[in-house]
């Protein structure tokens, strides 16, 4: 089942199941807020309850990466000392280095996600209230920028039919 049959079927139920699914599809690591939110829109749920409930699921998800950040900091040492390396996670690594938090929760989603970016700018040293107030500026940029061009772009469909 893809994410586009999941939120289509729930086209036409209640609205508050709606948004549930698009909140549920959200808490999924590399699908992120604004996929969920542009699918949600696409299939005919309302932009603004969209993008919110989008963007409160990815943070929410985020935060939970940030607040366990101790168990996965031992479980990737683990990793390390097994000696494979992820190539997403080398990638990150790469543009924190060279962008710091702000680059890696605004440009990260389009290479690995936030998820991934929330991760190594921990690793990386970066303080966790950073990492929130960045990790969540790029949510709500990514959700709302993306959700409105869906908006938009079936508005525009719309009037041309």
């Amino acid at each position: 089942m893809d994410i586009g049959s999941l939120l289509e079927g729930v086209k036409e139920a209640n609205i508050i199941i709606q948004l549930g699914a698009v909140f549920l599809v959200s808490l999924v690591p590399f699908l992120e807020g604004y996929i969920a939110a542009s699918v949600g829109i696409i299939v005919g749920i309302p932009a603004v309850p969209t993008i919110v409930a989008a963007s409160v699921g990815n943070w929410l998800s985020i935060m939970a990466i940030i607040v366990l950040y101790d168990k996965l900091r031992h479980r990737r040492n683990a990793k390390q000392r097994d000696g494979r390396s992820n190539k997403r996670m080398e990638l990150a690594r790469k543009l924190f280095n060279k962008y710091g938090v702000p680059g890696v929760a605004l440009i990260g989603p389009l290479v690995f996600g936030h998820h991934v970016g929330a991760f190594i700018s921990l690793i990386s040293g970066a303080s966790r209230r950073y990492v929130t107030l960045w990790m969540t500026i790029g949510v709500l940029v990514w959700t709302i920028a993306v959700g409105v061009l869906a908006a938009v772009g079936v508005d525009v469909v719309s009037r041309l039919r």
